[in-house]
């Protein structure tokens, strides 16, 4: 019976510490043997925060959880710390430590800085505006201005490049008051526009310093600016079938105005089209940036533009009105492409010269009065007339004015007799007008009244200036001292000329004041327009017939002062730019486009490709 019993309660022994050890009764605590703290070292400014992290693990290395540690500060004066949580108090080192079950961490560096007053320091900048050339460099100095009490290092980097672009950051140590940082484009990167970038000065313990500047990555001189249009070319057909640019003019704000024939249910119409400066059509102008005028179901083109300081636009050209043969034709449309209605008659008006069987308007200019001046040609029967300059002057409403002239018109005969003196471009030189044109490179000057100025030539003429009949000029534009810079061809080579501010040859310029360039040496190419730089340099834009073809291809040449052919421009001093495979593709018109953003002016050529309007842009 007993032993029944001590079996009994061993049994039950027995089951209480199998119970004890599957009901999570008490273990033994695993022993610590390291701790670890992270950050190993840290750095803040008086009245900052930062937060360590410590970590008990046992002999095997594994995590021992649930530790309270015990925080210590070896300078508490410098920073306070609680839970990890470090807090700086003055500037200056010190030591913090976690220790758990008689183990403490190595002890993790502090260094607590005197935070400098907000804006302690400033950066200037040597320029705000960077265009950095495909395969180069730029710089720019970046000045330190630091205030007092503060004498610490500055770093400099940029954020927000354009794509292609890369710069490295920079510092301005301690004794030192400027750094020179460097943007670079790759060789293929792509032309950016105008890109707003973030120039950041740092400093420890001190406000952020940004600067805005502006990047823009860009081609060499001479090569197609690929932000505009597609891939540097704006092409827009305007009409219902043919359309053909003759002229362009440029806004305050960089859009472009192009003008020009366009085939409509009526046979040849007046065509408008506004394109924004990056070379798209412009919404805002007509509709979806073109405007259609039919002056009377005739053939109506469009030859000339100009951009009034109110933003109204006049255009001039030919029109043909109740079959009495082609007329000068103006109208004048507000800035969003509608019809002045307070000019001539619903915008428009049409000028016959007396006895003329035939007038066609090719050049327009706005003097500073707001009177309109046209010039062109006027034809006569007789073979002593021949076609003859003619020139109109109107009031700003569009009535002739009577104080120019014989009742707001002149003609006048430059060649012999029976020649064909046309006028296709003018300049104001003062208050002189300069008319040129013709077919043997032809001048005339006119007083404010419309008199030949005998000042100016002979007897107001300049009647041939190549040998040769096989000449003419087809623009004209007044330089910075006052001189004339003409160009055409001559022998169907393109030509520029430079004439003082009297009509002689500049000798300074070229061969006796001209230059003559074989732009296809086996095939003609003429200079449409002509535009002079700031420096003094001479942009020519031309059309070139390519190989032994009758295809012609956009051409823009550049010169220096001097007339010689800028070698740093295109290849050779010109760009040849090709349209569509066997098509035509005429240049008629250059425009100087600047944009401050930049800084840089770009050479805009205009005219018609394949049959549609089209704009080129080049790099300066």
């Amino acid at each position: 019976m007993q032993k029944k019993k001590l079996h009994s309660l061993n049994a039950v022994l027995l089951t209480a510490v199998l119970s004890a050890c599957t009901t999570g009764g008490p273990v033994p605590s695993a022993t610590i043997k390291t701790i670890e703290l992270s950050a190993a070292s840290a750095s803040l400014a008086v009245g900052q925060s930062t937060t360590l992290t410590a970590v008990a693990r046992d002999a095997q290395g594994e995590i021992v959880p649930n530790t309270d540690f015990a925080w210590k500060s070896s300078r508490e004066t410098v920073a306070s710390v609680a839970g990890g949580v470090v807090k700086g108090l003055t500037a200056g080192d010190t030591q913090i430590t976690a220790s758990a079950d008689g183990v403490t961490s190595t002890a993790a560096q502090v260094t607590v800085t005197q935070t400098q007053p907000a804006g302690s320091f400033d950066l200037t900048l040597s320029a705000d505006k960077l265009p950095v050339v495909t395969g180069k460099s730029a710089s720019l100095t970046v000045n330190l201005v630091r205030k007092p009490g503060f004498t610490g290092a500055v770093g400099v980097g940029l954020s927000g490049l354009p794509t292609g672009a890369t710069s490295s950051a920079v510092t301005i140590p301690e004794g030192q008051t400027s750094a020179t940082v460097t943007v670079s484009a790759a060789a293929g990167a792509a032309h950016s526009l105008p890109t707003a970038v973030t120039l950041s000065g740092t400093a420890t313990g001190s406000a952020t310093v940004s600067k805005p500047i502006t990047v823009t990555v860009r081609g060499p001189a001479g090569s197609l600016d690929t932000t505009f249009g597609t891939g540097g070319i704006a092409r827009q057909p305007i009409g219902e079938a043919a359309d053909y640019g003759y002229a362009a003019a440029l806004q305050p704000d960089g859009k472009l105005i192009l003008v020009g024939s366009v085939y409509g249910p009526h046979f040849e119409n007046f065509g408008i089209a506004r394109f924004t400066r990056d070379g798209a059509l412009d919404a805002s102008f007509g509709s979806g940036g073109k405007v259609v005028v039919d002056y009377a179901q005739g053939r109506d083109i469009a030859r000339a533009v100009a951009v009034q300081p109110d933003g109204k636009i006049v255009v001039a050209g030919g029109t043909v009105v109740d079959g009495d043969g082609e007329r000068f034709g103006l109208l004048r449309l507000n800035g969003n492409g509608t019809l002045d209605t307070s000019f001539g008659t619903g915008g428009k008006l049409t000028t016959a010269f007396t006895g003329s069987d035939h007038d066609r308007a090719n050049a327009l200019l706005i003097q500073p009065d707001g009177k309109i001046v046209v010039g062109g040609q006027a034809s006569f029967s007789s073979a002593a007339g021949g076609v003859d300059f003619a020139l109109a002057r109107y009031l700003p409403s569009g009535a002739l004015d009577a104080s120019f002239g014989t009742g707001g018109r002149v003609t006048t005969p430059i060649s012999a007799e029976g020649g064909s003196d046309k006028i296709l471009a003018l300049a104001l030189q003062g208050d002189r007008i300069v008319a040129a044109g013709g077919d043997t490179f032809q001048l005339a000057r006119y007083t404010a009244s419309g008199a030949l100025d005998p000042t100016f030539g002979t007897g107001g003429k300049v009647p041939k200036f190549f040998p040769g009949n096989n000449s003419g000029a087809t623009s004209v534009v007044v330089d910075a001292q006052n001189r004339l810079v003409v160009g055409g061809h001559d022998q169907m080579n393109t030509a520029v000329v430079r004439l003082t501010k009297d009509g002689a040859p500049d000798p300074t310029f070229g061969n006796a004041g001209r230059t003559v360039l074989k732009l296809n040496p086996s095939n003609w190419n003429v200079a449409t327009a002509v535009a002079v730089q700031t420096d003094g340099k001479v942009v020519a834009g031309s059309w070139v017939y390519e190989g032994n073809s009758s295809n012609d291809n956009f051409a823009v040449t550049r010169l220096m002062e001097t007339g010689q052919v800028d070698p740093d421009f295109g290849t050779g001093g010109t760009t040849i730019t090709r349209g569509p495979a066997g098509k035509r593709s005429t240049a008629r018109a250059a425009l100087l486009q600047p944009d401050d953003r930049i800084p840089a002016t770009r050479i805009v050529l205009a005219g018609d490709s394949n049959s549609d309007f089209t704009l080129t842009r080049y790099w300066p």
